[in-house]
């Protein structure tokens, strides 16, 4: 039988620490199929998002990115450094969007963690705030937004995780 290496990935709570900044990597570039797929499976109607000629008579460059695409895909660019130990996702905050984003934009994301504490309820868990900033490649701000994320506490889970392996 051939043995397995198991990598543990994520952070526990007390990885955390206000103040602390990440610079999540990799980016990701928005093609016109990933918004046009989006825009049609959410049957968002905006027709900002599928058609150039209107997109244009509001003064913007062409078709816009969906904007709740947006919000997912710097989302999910954070949850390597941030919540792959998470027990829940507490909700947004303070959404903003910036400037728009157009199909071929690469988008970036940086978190700043701005509170952290021990669950009330459970000792075994911690609240980490973090406020997320996207931008695309010429560093403009297209979306921000906090969030905070119920963590396991290291204290009580130990160095090594408990999930099953498969």
């Amino acid at each position: 039988m051939m043995a397995i290496k198991r990598i543990e990935h994520g952070h526990y709570f007390e990885d955390f620490a206000p103040g602390q900044v990440y610079r999540h990597h990799w980016g990701r570039t928005i093609t016109d199929g990933d918004n046009s797929l989006f825009t049609t499976l959410t049957m968002n109607f905006n027709p900002i998002y599928f058609n150039a000629e209107h997109a244009r008579d509001l003064g913007y460059d062409g078709v816009v990115v969906n904007a709740m695409l947006v919000l997912n895909v710097v989302f999910g660019l954070t949850v390597e450094d941030l919540s792959e130990r998470a027990l829940a996702h507490l909700g947004y905050a303070n959404v903003r969007f910036g400037a728009p984003v157009y199909p071929g934009d690469t988008l970036y994301a940086e978190s700043t963690v701005l509170e952290t504490r021990e669950s009330r309820s459970s000792p075994d868990r911690g609240i980490v705030h973090v406020k997320t900033v996207g931008r695309n490649q010429r560093g403009e701000m297209v979306v921000e937004y906090e969030r905070k994320i119920l963590i396991k506490q290291r204290s009580h889970y130990g160095e090594v995780d408990r999930r099953p392996e498969w």
